[in-house]
Parts: C-alpha cells; sequence; structure tokens
C-alpha cells in the first residue's frame, strides 16, 4: 500500500510520510485539511491526537475522519458474517479485542458523545457527523443490502479548527 501510495503522490502532487499517528512531528499551521479513514479508533489517547491535528492546521482548516461506528466497537465479536445486532457495554469506553482474518486486532471503543466532546476540547468546531446509512443501488444482493439497513457499520465527523 506504501508504495502504490508513493506511485500515486510522485512529484509535486504530494509526499508519502511512513510513521504512527502517535510519533508523528505535526508542523505547525502546515495542512488546510487533514483525513483519517477507519485509523482513530486504534488509538488510546485520542485527546492527545485531536490536540495534535488542530495544531498541524491552519486556523479555519478541516479534520474529517470515519471510524468503525460505536454500536460495533461497543460489543466486538469474532469473524465471520454477523448476524445478531445486540448492543452491549456501550458505555463502558475503552479498549477491545477482535479476532479478524486470522489475527487479533486492538481496537478502543468510544461512544459518539466522546468522539464529539474531545474533538471541541481540542478546539474544534463539529459540522457533520453521518453514519453510514447505506443506498440500495450500491449492493448487487437485496439480502446484503437488507443486513446493513439493520446498523450502522461507521461513523464520520467533519471538524473545522476553531481560530484562536
Amino acid at each position: 500500500m506504501a508504495e502504490l501510495a508513493s506511485e500515486n503522490l510522485d512529484g509535486p502532487r504530494g509526499k508519502l510520510i511512513q510513521t504512527s499517528m502517535e510519533e508523528w512531528e505535526y508542523p505547525e499551521d502546515s495542512f488546510d485539511l487533514v483525513i483519517s479513514r477507519l485509523a482513530v479508533h486504534y488509538i488510546e489517547d485520542i485527546g492527545s491526537l485531536f490536540r495534535n491535528i488542530h495544531r498541524t492546521l491552519k486556523p479555519g482548516g478541516q479534520f474529517v475522519f470515519s471510524v468503525e461506528h460505536p454500536v460495533i466497537t461497543s460489543t466486538l465479536q469474532t469473524s465471520g458474517m454477523r448476524t445478531s445486532w445486540t448492543v452491549d457495554n456501550y458505555f463502558m469506553e475503552g479498549y477491545r479485542e477482535q479476532q479478524w482474518l486470522g489475527g487479533t486486532v486492538y481496537k478502543y471503543h468510544r461512544t459518539i458523545e466522546n468522539y464529539y466532546s474531545t474533538l471541541q476540547q481540542a478546539g474544534f468546531a463539529v459540522h457533520n457527523l453521518r453514519e453510514s446509512n447505506p443506498q440500495r443501488k450500491y449492493f448487487i444482493s437485496e439480502e446484503t443490502y437488507e443486513r446493513r439497513r439493520r446498523i450502522p457499520l461507521f461513523l464520520f465527523l467533519a471538524a473545522q479548527s476553531v481560530i484562536n
């Protein structure tokens, strides 16, 4: 994936930096937009992460990210086709483990309220929140579409850096 990204960004379009979100140095006032796709739920200290992202954004910059929906992370189950959507331990935030693709995946469950308030505490104004409501036209199988309509898989948040 890193090789393909590097090829796509070759030249003036961008530069690939391969590091963890916790270890990157976040240069101050450097970016207009930060995007994170399905990665924030792997980070233990999102308060620190969100403050770092706020610092690296130019005034008025945007932070857009997606996470596995909290109704999913509240009760992680072993891999396989999930047919039961019981939500349990929703307000018990913290560390979770899941068996997936032959290995153990480590995640952190948070409520929607926690994501929202932690963004605000870091200096962001949340201006959009969406859940993954499936659209019929994107599914070949009616069965898969109906199964996906039972529960949101992802949560999307968009926030703007409040000018200090």
